[in-house]
């Protein structure tokens, strides 16, 4: 598998007190069959969202601030895991995931790395819908996330470089079989939905040793 990198530095700062950033992007094309992952996700989403009622209060339903609202599959994040779905297309993902993180470490890091763990969830949008501007996490511990594209038409996933509010965003199409891995802190957005067939993506987070500690811990797979 082909992984393409692409670095984003700030200039160098010329005051103690002007803003830096450093990070990179990585993607790749896969052959994961994407049609078979398509049905698997419409179907989960109807068994997830039933056992899952908006109505009975679980206290960790929440969109994670992407603005698809308390009905929406994305806010039942922490109560799944696609990567413990028994289906041979979920377990392809699972070694695409460990593939392209073992390419992006290498060429950033470099050597091997701690034990890590998984989240990963699917996301569900339909025509007039979009994810609002968010991050995963910005605490110590923060490692690095993920996307996955399914299904999707005209749409973007775009990227927010640190401190720049002059709109200089990083733009990449949504193409089907993609795979992203970006830094966790990263903020980013997709554009809306202006189909009527369904926008289907996965995303993930990629947790280290430490991190453990959260109300989906049972949820995680080791990477």
């Amino acid at each position: 598998m082909k992984i393409n990198t692409i670095r984003y530095v700030s200039e160098p700062p010329i005051t103690p007190f002007a803003p830096a950033w450093d990070f990179t992007l990585a993607n790749a094309q896969t052959d994961i069959d994407l049609d078979a992952l398509k049905d698997l996700i419409l179907e989960k989403e109807i068994e997830i969202k039933k056992e899952f009622p908006t109505d009975m209060g679980y206290p960790h339903l929440n969109d994670g601030k992407t603005g698809l609202g308390p009905n929406s599959l994305t806010a039942r994040f922490k109560y799944f895991n696609l990567l413990k779905w028994d289906h041979p297309v979920c377990k392809q993902l699972h070694e695409v995931i460990r593939e392209v993180h073992q390419n992006y470490y290498d060429s950033i890091v470099g050597g091997g790395f701690p034990k890590l763990k998984i989240r990963c969830w699917a996301n569900v949008l339909r025509k007039g819908e979009c994810i609002k501007k968010h991050s995963h996490s910005i605490h110590p511990y923060t490692y690095l996330s993920g996307h996955f594209c399914v299904s999707a038409e005209g749409t973007s996933t775009n990227y927010v470089p640190p401190y720049d509010d002059r709109g200089e965003d990083i733009i990449t199409e949504n193409i089907p079989g993609e795979i992203t891995i970006f830094p966790t802190w990263l903020a980013h957005y997709t554009t809306v939905t202006q189909v009527e067939e369904p926008r289907i993506t996965i995303a993930f987070d990629i947790v280290p040793p430490g991190d453990y500690r959260h109300s989906d811990e049972d949820n995680l797979v080791d990477l």
